[in-house]
């Protein structure tokens, strides 16, 4: 495998690293919008916690992306 298609291959993968993490910030935070009186405050800010990590996680991938892109055009 030439290093450009390894490269590839590994930005394919962050790409959809970086849409499951918005999926799942997007899911929380249309549950959360959802069940705000119906549930204890404590599982909303879990349910916070969990969408920062996502928003977190989303932006290390995307950083990921943006350094391989600039790898492959390098290459």
């Amino acid at each position: 495998m030439s290093k450009s298609d390894r490269l590839k291959a590994e930005i394919a993968f962050h790409e959809k690293m970086f849409f499951a993490a918005l999926a799942v910030f997007v899911a929380l935070i249309a549950w959360a919008v959802e069940n705000y009186q119906a549930v204890n405050g404590w599982i909303l800010a879990t349910a916070a916690a969990g969408s920062t990590l996502a928003i977190g996680f989303g932006l290390w991938n995307y950083r990921q992306i943006q350094a391989l892109l600039k790898e492959l055009s390098d290459a």
